[in-house]
């Protein structure tokens, strides 16, 4: 299957390349670990093709997902289907079971170059995601915040021109595009310790690994403070609204936080699959160089290439809209994966709580997220105003005792329509109950009191007399 060394050739020759002398004094790396490899990134590289392919085409097809918040997924989904394309199968797959690289030194630098820029934007776009959520979640009223369809846009093209920044030096000799590892990829140089590659090396991980991740951490945590804040004056609505106003109340709550969630388990499965590069980058740099053997270096460059697998399983399981999506466009995804079906049609009612204008994510390019959580802050908002407005100031009875000082009714209630007590005084001159009052249920009638009747057969004259 793959091809034989000859007994004249090292395992590091390369007649195409050149190789760094860091990794000659390693010894051959067996051919099982070759093709295990090569299995591996293929495996990879068509799942994440595939799978991040079906999420471009379900969220641009599918009108529900269409919002703006919902952009920066796609372009996440766009990043991992490139990187799976041009980093897993078929470049890197074919190298592993010929157990050396063979495209070239111009394809290296290709190799490298798009495996740097889109690794770099998946992060970044992470990271403009944790920057919506915590403006729609932490400051929801803060209308200049609200993210439009042109707003996205512009962020993500900010995404595009970051990370090809970062990128691109090596291209023109800041640093340099190397074989790596067992030496069928092509990455970072992170072995040579001069002063250009230091630096280079340096700058990536302060500015395009460490920077996105603050920001992340600074959003997630200011989200989870809002949150808690939420649950409590939630749990003060519950005494004071309907059933049916706080399912919506709460539904809606529940729509602005299944993104974070979300997000906050990608980014989290982002960090464990890139951080052991980082690690070894840094490590190779400032430790000891002995201790980045071949094998030290590969493992996590596959941890880092299977990393564009793991979004569109996320979604899969934790999007119910993606999985209505799935379930009316591919139901077969949903047999040959034994999702409940009963479970999406119940996410998929529970959702109609939110009215559809809301959802629909019109007006004014506000988001469905932006309207949702705003209305709900209204309805809390006008819940404290009447909550401040009753009881009167001063308290119930008034202060002063009971009946107050200065007549009735006390400062802050409204008077009768006549006045009370009647102009005339109390009790009325003209008896109770005072004009323009109706008599109580059960009350003699006004006037003199009826006379008896006389018995039957009597002359009334007669018996008056």
């Amino acid at each position: 299957m793959g091809r034989d060394i000859p007994d004249n050739e090292t395992w590091w020759y390369n007649p195409t390349m050149e190789v760094h002398p860091h990794w000659i004094q390693f010894d051959q790396v067996p051919d099982a670990v070759y093709y295990s490899l090569g299995i591996f990134i293929g495996i990879c590289g068509i799942v994440g093709c595939g799978g991040n392919g079906i999420v471009i085409y379900l969220f641009t097809k599918t009108k529900s997902l269409q919002t703006p918040a919902n952009m920066f997924i796609i372009n996440l989904a766009f990043s991992d289907f490139t990187f799976s394309l041009v980093n897993g199968f078929p470049l890197m797959t074919i190298s592993c079971f010929i157990k050396k690289w063979v495209f070239g030194n111009a394809a290296c630098k290709v190799y490298g170059f798009i495996g740097g820029i889109f690794g770099l934007m998946s992060i970044m776009t992470m990271a403009m995601i944790s920057i919506d959520r915590y403006n729609v979640i932490g400051r929801p009223m803060a209308a200049s915040k609200k993210m439009s369809h042109r707003r996205a846009s512009l962020m993500i093209i900010f995404v595009w021109m970051w990370s090809t920044l970062w990128s691109i030096g090596p291209i023109f000799g800041w640093g340099a595009y190397v074989l790596e590892g067992v030496l069928c990829n092509c990455s970072f140089d992170y072995i040579t310790r001069d002063y250009v590659t230091r630096s280079n090396i340096v700058c990536m991980y302060i500015f395009a690994f460490c920077f996105p991740i603050l920001i992340i951490f600074f959003c997630y945590f200011n989200i989870v403070m809002s949150v808690s804040n939420h649950e409590k004056e939630m749990a003060a609505m519950a005494k004071r609204l309907n059933a049916k106003e706080l399912r919506k109340a709460q539904a809606g709550a529940n729509a602005e936080m299944r993104l974070p969630k979300i997000s906050i388990v990608i980014v989290s499965q982002f960090l464990l699959s890139w951080s052991p590069y980082a690690v070894v980058a840094l490590l190779a740099q400032f430790g000891p160089i002995e201790w980045v053997t071949p094998y030290a270096a590969q493992l996590p460059v596959m941890f880092a290439k299977a990393s564009a697998i793991h979004n569109p399983l996320i979604y899969s399981v934790s999007h119910p809209k993606f999985r209505g999506a799935i379930a009316d466009n591919f139901p077969w995804i949903i047999a040959c994966c034994r999702f409940d079906e009963k479970e999406v049609e119940d996410e998929k009612d529970a959702e109609t709580e939110i009215p559809a204008a809301e959802q629909s994510g019109g007006g004014g390019g506000e988001s469905a997220d932006a309207a949702q959580m705003k209305e709900m802050v209204a309805m809390m908002q006008k819940m404290q105003q009447q909550q401040a407005a009753y009881p009167p100031q001063g308290g119930y009875p008034p202060q002063g005792g009971y009946p107050p000082q200065g007549g009735y009714p006390p400062q802050g209630y409204p008077p009768p329509a006549q006045g009370y007590p009647p102009a005339q005084g109390y009790p009325p001159a003209q008896g109770y109950p005072p004009q323009g009052y109706p008599p109580p249920q059960g009350a003699p009638p006004q006037g003199a009191p009826p006379q008896a009747a006389p018995p039957q057969g009597v002359d009334n004259q007669a018996y008056q007399a």
